[in-house]
This record gives structure tokens, C-alpha cells and sequence, in this order.
């Protein structure tokens, strides 16, 4: 994948939609009171060459994690700023900037890598940050405890795991110190999944039985759980085409899930799949001119 050039990013960044998403960012920052920001960049997208694209260049201090699976070419990298620093701002615009073109030009037939991944306001870089990182990417297969690694960090991804993981998955996330995960959604925007309490998770629950009997990672998913996960690129490629025309709402993407499922079980074809998904979104606003 060829790297934007900077100004690229710089014309984006002139941009209406892009100085929104930052007013957006900053107050988001603001509001619960941020001092640092530690960003996960996918290292597989353009190497250490995406560090050029930023004012910090080759002397941007990174972390690499462990090598979540041989099958990579490179390594997850972290980086971390103070969000009280106009050096560490700087680099929160540009990240921002790269991450909405990579969101932007992931096109239908053209897909786009992310290299900007996730987003952890407040959690410095630690040994241990780094190894839940590098937990959250494992899975054992159905059956079995051969490890299958989980390209969660893709934002793309992320999305779908937000609608699949059960609260006790969640709650597995939420015991290795991360409590709240953003990343730059479908529609171009910051979105944050946040992770539940044990108390939110299993409320009527004797909590510290349900804490003791909870499994760690890698994580264990169900079958369907699975067939939603190897249809990832199926369901990309649909919602790379219906971005341009709505919003990508919880609606929209169960949606979009559920004919996934038919495929996989071979309850109808990927043809009629589209056909029902289009049907599907348009009855709403068909049954709304009509009132």
C-alpha cells in the first residue's frame, strides 16, 4: 500500500468534516479530563515509514509488541503523548487526519488498510498494556486449544466484535485495565466502546463467584460467533457500499449481520443476501414517505 503524502493530510485536515471530528475529539478529551493518549499503529500498513507523515519523523519514540502471530510481516506499535503538550496535540491532529483518510478512500473494490488503529486515553505504555494487547489477539478454534490470532485492533474489525462479544468476553477485556477502547468508526466518526464493570456485566450476580469462575484469555467464542468472524470481509465489503449512501447505525449493521449468517449456513446466496439487505434499509425511509 502506496503512503499518503503529507499533503494529503494537510488538505484534509482544511476540511469541514475534519475540524468537526476534532472539536469532537478535544471535548471528548476535555470532558472526562485526558492527560495522555496512547494510539495503536499497525506497523503491517506502511511500515515505519507512517511515522515520515508526522512532525516527529524518525524520532517519535515507539513501543513494538509481541508478534500476535508468525503470519505477520511486522509488529502493532504504540506510541504515547501528553495531551497537555502542543508537540503531543500536534501529533493527536495528525493521527486523526491519517486516520480519516485511510476510513475515507477504504472504498468499494479498493479496500484500505487502517495503520491508525485504536485509541487509549490515559493507559501509558507498559509491559503489561503491551501483553494484554497481545492477549486480546488470541482465540482458541472450536473444540480444540490451538490459539487462532484476532485482528481486533482493525477498527473494521472492532466494529463487528462490538456487536458479537458476549459481557463475559467483554468483561475479560475489561480485567486487563482497558475500560474504554476508541477507534474511528464506518461513518468517519470517534467512537468508544466501553467496557462494562462487573457490577454492569452480571448485576443480580455474586460478583466475586463470577469473577473467580471467569476463564482468561484467549478467548473461547461459539460457533456463530466464529462464522460471524470468517465473514468479516464479506461484511466489510457491504458496508464499504452502503457508507457512501446512510449512516452505519446498530440497525444497518445487525442487518447486515444476519444476512452474513444465512450465507454462512447456506440459507440463501451472497445475490439475494444483497438484495435483502437493500430491501431491508429502504422499507424505513419507503414507509416514512407514505405517512
Amino acid at each position: 500500500m502506496l503512503i499518503p503524502k503529507v499533503e494529503f493530510l494537510d488538505d484534509l485536515q482544511a476540511t469541514d468534516a475534519y475540524q468537526k471530528q476534532l472539536k469532537a475529539l478535544y471535548l471528548t478529551v476535555s470532558d472526562n479530563q485526558y492527560q495522555t493518549l496512547t494510539v495503536l499503529i499497525d506497523l503491517n500498513t506502511y511500515g515505519t515509514a507512517v511515522f515520515d507523515l508526522l512532525d516527529c519523523g524518525i524520532d517519535l519514540p515507539f513501543k513494538r509488541t509481541k508478534r500476535i502471530h508468525h503470519s505477520f510481516g511486522d509488529d502493532l506499535a504504540l506510541i504515547e503523548m501528553s495531551l497537555d503538550s502542543s508537540k503531543g496535540q500536534r501529533l493527536l491532529e495528525q493521527l486523526l487526519a491519517l486516520a480519516l483518510y485511510e476510513n475515507t478512500y477504504d472504498i468499494s473494490g479498493h479496500p484500505h488498510p487502517r495503520s491508525v488503529c485504536l485509541w487509549l486515553f490515559d493507559q501509558p505504555i507498559t509491559e503489561t498494556l503491551k501483553h494484554s494487547i497481545y492477549l486480546i489477539g488470541q482465540a482458541y478454534g472450536m473444540g480444540t486449544n490451538k490459539r487462532r490470532y484476532l485482528r481486533y485492533w482493525d477498527p473494521r474489525v472492532m466494529a463487528l466484535l462490538t456487536h458479537i462479544w458476549t459481557a463475559e468476553q467483554k468483561l475479560q477485556v475489561y480485567q486487563l485495565g482497558l475500560t474504554h477502547i476508541y477507534y474511528i468508526d464506518w461513518n468517519s466518526e470517534m467512537t468508544v466502546l466501553t467496557l462494562p464493570t462487573p457490577n454492569e456485566a452480571y448485576p443480580a450476580a455474586n460478583i466475586q463467584k463470577t469473577l473467580g469462575q471467569l476463564k482468561p484469555l484467549p478467548f473461547r467464542f461459539s460457533q456463530q460467533q466464529w462464522q460471524l468472524l470468517g465473514q468479516a470481509e464479506w461484511i466489510n465489503m457491504i458496508l464499504r457500499q452502503l457508507k457512501e449512501r446512510i449512516v452505519i447505525n446498530t440497525q444497518s449493521y445487525k442487518t447486515v449481520m444476519n444476512q452474513a449468517l444465512l450465507i454462512v449456513q447456506s440459507q440463501t446466496t451472497q445475490q439475494q443476501a444483497v438484495k435483502n439487505i437493500v430491501e431491508s434499509l429502504e422499507q424505513p425511509r419507503n414507509q416514512g414517505v407514505g405517512r
